[in-house]
């Protein structure tokens, strides 16, 4: 396994090439000459052209950093295996720390991933929620169809304005194979191999042409048992990934995970972020080897560095004393989280390798009850649920992404919902945990689409 320093050259060496190519080229002089919107069309094909290159480099990179990570983690679990069996509890947690560094630098490999396909959905993340279908599992490239990705990206990747990323390399995209940027356009594509999987895509493309919907029983009338719960499964693939680019190009249509119809609504204010906070506690480390900091009265950002990190339970400590309702978060999750990626926030190169890689540790602590105290503040009814009530709720929430703490869940009255009590979703805390998003801009964000019901 590579050293520390080591993992910290390389996770650079990908960054640069996956979010600084174009900045680092040659052409950088002319791109800087005038204000991107005024680029000629000329100017800006060859801006992407320099992006891409850079996609397409850090991708084969990270392909290779996965696979050695994922091999060492194999065999650590085979030897935690083995000393479990023999009961040699000593070696049993000194693997379990090696075999936790591996999987953060997995995590830290597939967050680079993610953040160029932040890159090609353009930021949004209401664009990642629909190519995220809650999987957790750890897809191993090796028993996947990696070398027939391999090929057909590197086919879609011939073109210099094309750009084709591998799924299993994200957290993100778990839906499809590749996720394909083509013009203004972002696609998705299944890949199968095998001759079944020709068949059955022979099939639907027969019943497109057509213009015949698929069903059970034209199904049974061309294929056996065992080929139609293939088909059903390509099926639904399909369906899937059609619904998600359909969102993602035409902001409407089907979400891909619950089946549900939706439009993509654009905020009617600005977000406003407290990401300058981590600027100047970092600049506070510079003489300190810990600093924090409060903001809006409910919520906790903690820094620490060399010895300092052995303060890392200060928030939580902090905050066990205020209330029993709260959430907390070592920030280096980040990388296991459907949120903005580090990448894409205006922090420092070498900031962001320093918490990657753990020279530089953040924590960050929510007091629930003080969260709940300024959304009332603000004009937005809101309460916590009694456990009676949050059981009920559970049973019929379609996503499983609810706040619940303490066996309670926490509901918000708004005008566009009538009576009905909207509840606090994974995706408020994330935005505000992860995203970096002031509380209170959430909560005004949620009244200005009351206002304009």
């Amino acid at each position: 396994m590579k050293t520390i320093e080591e993992h910290r050259i390389k996770i650079k060496e990908m960054a640069d090439l996956a979010f600084a190519n174009a900045m680092n080229s040659e052409s950088f002089k002319e791109f800087k000459k005038t204000n991107p919107k005024d680029w000629t069309d000329e100017l800006r094909e060859k801006f992407i052209i320099k992006v891409h290159e850079g996609f397409k480099e850090a991708q084969n990179l990270i392909i290779q950093e996965v696979l050695l990570y994922q091999d060492i983690y194999r065999k650590k679990k085979k030897d935690l295996k083995d000393y479990r069996r023999k009961r040699d509890k000593t070696n049993e947690e000194k693997l379990k720390d090696k075999i936790g560094i591996v999987e953060q630098r997995l995590y830290t490999l597939s967050h680079l991933a993610d953040g160029i396909a932040w890159q090609l959905i353009g930021g949004e993340i209401h664009i990642a929620r629909r190519f995220h279908i809650g999987e957790k599992a750890m897809n191993f490239l090796d028993s996947s169809n990696l070398k027939h990705a391999i090929e057909v990206s590197d086919q879609i990747n011939e073109k210099p304005l094309n750009f084709a990323l591998l799924s299993d390399l994200t957290s993100y995209i778990q839906i499809g194979d590749l996720l394909i940027k083509s013009g203004n356009k972002l696609g998705i594509m299944e890949l199968k191999e095998g001759k079944v999987n020709d068949q059955i895509n022979d099939f639907f493309r027969k019943m497109e042409s057509e213009d015949r919907e698929i069903n059970e029983e034209q199904l049974e009338e061309v294929f056996d048992e065992t080929t139609i719960k293939q088909a059903k499964r390509m099926l639904r693939q399909k369906v899937r990934a059609e619904n998600a680019a359909q969102v993602i190009n035409e902001d409407i249509g089907t979400d891909p995970w619950s089946g549900q119809k939706i439009t993509v609504s654009t905020p009617n204010i600005p977000t406003i972020g407290y990401h300058e906070l981590f600027n100047v506690l970092r600049k506070r480390l510079e003489e300190k080897i810990w600093a924090y900091d409060v903001v809006e009265d409910c919520l906790y950002v903690g820094m620490y560095r060399d010895e300092g990190l052995a303060m890392a339970r200060t928030i939580e400590i902090i905050l066990k004393k205020e209330t029993e309702n709260f959430a907390i978060v070592d920030w280096l999750s980040i990388t296991n989280n459907l949120s903005q990626p580090i990448f894409a926030k205006p922090f420092d190169p070498d900031f962001i390798i320093d918490v990657l890689t753990g020279k530089i540790k953040i924590i960050i602590g929510l007091n629930v009850d003080r969260l709940i105290e300024l959304f009332n503040d603000l004009g937005i009814d809101t309460r916590w649920l009694s456990k009676k009530e949050t059981a009920k709720a559970k049973q019929k929430q379609i996503r499983k992404d609810l706040v619940i703490i303490n066996q309670k869940a926490i509901a918000m009255k708004l005008n566009q919902y009538g009576e009905n009590d909207v509840l606090i979703s994974g995706g408020i805390f994330s935005k505000i945990l992860f995203d970096n998003v002031y509380p209170s801009n959430i909560a005004n964000s949620l009244l200005s689409v009351d206002d304009e019901k």
